[in-house]
């Protein structure tokens, strides 16, 4: 009888842990710049419940560690030695990503008019294609008085997290992996 119980709860976690692996993650992301002023929002939503939030600049920490160049020559070794599977993982990451919102608003001035009509109409060529997609929209205004990139972005994506799991559960299994963990943490 409690064989029959730790099997159910068991399977009832299992249920669970893969039902939070199925729902996609939802991240956002607002970035502007005006100027010298960069501001920005970064959010990250699990069935519309607010995980993270952080805003651009983030605060900034004074903790600085010391450079050693034996440990940074050890990690890029095991680096190449994990790079396929790190690939299958960044594959795997890029194809569970869904873009819901994807919005720029630039405003573009160069050191001459011509130079700003010429970038201008590249871009506009480029919007053109991007913006026939209901999720996609890209704004250029050209300002032939000043020498200026100013803009803003809003960008919404979806994650789903299952495969990035099994993929990087995948890659935990081989030893360079776990070796280039390990000596990011700190050996």
């Amino acid at each position: 009888m409690i064989y029959i119980l730790a099997i159910t709860i068991l399977l009832i976690f299992l249920l669970i842990i893969i039902g939070l692996l199925v729902v996609p993650l939802q991240i956002s992301l607002y970035f502007s710049k005006r100027g010298s002023l960069i501001r920005g929002d970064f959010k990250v939503h699990f069935m519309k419940i607010r995980i993270f939030h952080g805003k651009i600049p983030p605060k900034k920490k004074k903790e600085k560690k010391p450079f050693d160049k034996k440990r940074i020559l050890k990690i890029i070794s095991l680096l190449w030695e994990s790079y396929p599977h790190l690939t299958h993982i960044l594959n795997t990451f890029l194809k569970s990503i869904s873009i819901e919102k994807f919005y720029l608003n630039f405003i573009i001035g160069l050191n001459s008019p011509v130079d700003t009509s010429i970038v201008s109409g590249y871009l506009w060529s480029l919007a053109s294609f991007l913006n026939v997609t209901p999720n996609m929209y890209l704004s250029i205004k050209p300002d032939f008085k000043e020498e200026r990139l100013d803009g803003s972005m809003k960008i919404k994506l979806k994650i789903k997290l299952f495969r990035i799991a099994t993929s990087s559960i995948k890659a935990l299994t081989k030893k360079p992996v776990r070796s280039l963990l390990k000596e990011i943490r700190g050996g």
